[in-house]
């Protein structure tokens, strides 16, 4: 559980501007394991208003997560 909060901390601090209250929702899978002391790399794309993303362990290549965050619309004035 630990790689759900630091893949969705890193989101929100990278791509978010470090603000949580943009975030509306957040879905994800996990696809493979993360052992201690394993870095990730964290691809985010955008379609609309959410944010598709996945890490992947970097010492073996392989996908550890995936999932979505939905951003909140900003209100128009």
């Amino acid at each position: 559980m630990a790689t759900y909060g630091t893949v969705a901390r890193s989101i929100i601090q990278n791509v978010l501007g470090n603000d949580g209250e943009k975030m509306q929702s957040i879905e994800a899978r996990f696809t493979g394991h993360v052992f201690p002391g394993e870095n990730l790399e964290i691809s985010v794309w955008k379609e609309q208003n959410k944010l598709l993303f996945e890490a992947t362990v970097v010492e073996r290549k392989t996908k550890a997560i995936v999932g979505v965050i939905t951003v909140r619309e900003s209100p128009k004035l």
